[in-house]
């Protein structure tokens, strides 16, 4: 894996950079971490983002925030129809205050006199966003603004760039706040990522703990939230997903049914059986003669 620095891409004695992935396409597929907060924005696209082994669809008005020594890559998506591009942020603490140097992540600010109050309610970073349609043109501005002011060098620039930035950081914190009911919004976003995950990992062990680390929640809080928002469980919705990928390979594989179970994360075939027939009504092999018989 790569260790990348800030000697790899900051201008010497900088703290920020920002570009385009399109400068730097020898990175994408490559499995890395870096010594920087790093946040990644697609403004067109589609491609893989995987986290500590876990791949995630990304698409155009996402966003992400990968803070020190968290190993990741973006993989292509090789079926998209417009090209994959990113602006890549990246940013240590100290470039708002020197005395965070040696903090390694985006909520280490609140150290910062600057973020007092936007931290001062403990909140935490939600790791991924999806920025709405209407909020899109106000994030990418900004990235448009940092990216222009980095590349052209005025005079200011680094304090226009800190400008910038801090706007960008307590944007993303109100995207959290939008209305009366700021926690729901948040709530919606740790649930979205939860099901973009199940979708994406069906077929390797879940389990609550490990989703409600990945959004920084309570398993027990995630479970609550998560069947006021889909109607199902955490474990329902895990089973849901897996016995619709299920139907899918029966219909269109000649993989036999345990090859099917083990494919979609069942590893006890009885179980498979089980929980297909409540859902579906009838059996593996009896959905598989309907399709076939259609």
């Amino acid at each position: 894996m790569d260790v990348l620095t800030k000697e790899n891409f900051f201008r010497p004695n900088e703290n920020v950079h920002i570009q385009l992935s399109d400068e730097y396409p020898n990175y994408i597929g490559i499995w890395h971490t870096h010594n920087y907060i790093e946040v990644v924005y697609i403004i067109s696209g589609s491609a893989f983002h995987e986290i500590d082994g876990n791949r995630y669809k990304v698409k155009r008005g996402d966003l992400f925030i990968i803070n020190m020594n968290t190993p990741h890559v973006f993989f292509r998506d090789e079926n998209a129809k417009e090209a994959f591009s990113c602006y890549d942020l990246m940013f240590t603490p100290e470039f708002f205050d020197k005395s965070l140097e040696g903090y390694n992540s985006l909520e280490s600010l609140n150290n910062a006199y600057v973020f007092y109050s936007l931290f001062s309610e403990h909140r935490e970073a939600v790791p991924f966003y999806n920025v709405s349609d209407n909020d899109f043109p106000l994030f990418g501005d900004l990235f448009d603004k940092i990216y222009l002011e980095h590349k052209i060098q005025k005079n200011g620039y680094t304090d226009m760039i800190r400008a910038y930035l801090l706007q960008l950081i307590i944007t993303i914190f109100r995207m959290d706040s939008k209305g009366k009911d700021g926690a729901k919004s948040k709530n919606i976003n740790a649930v979205n990522y939860v099901v973009d995950y199940i979708k994406a990992n069906y077929a390797n062990q879940i389990s609550v703990s490990k989703l409600a680390k990945e959004v920084f929640l309570h398993p027990d809080y995630l479970g609550r939230i998560f069947r006021d928002t889909t109607g199902l469980s955490v474990g329902e919705m895990i089973q849901k997903v897996r016995i619709e990928n299920a139907c899918c390979f029966l219909s269109d594989s000649n993989l036999t049914v345990a090859d099917v179970a083990c494919k979609c994360g069942f590893f006890d075939l009885r179980f498979f059986y089980t929980v297909f027939k409540k859902r579906i009504g009838i059996s593996p092999g009896e959905y598989r003669k309907r399709v076939i018989t259609k």
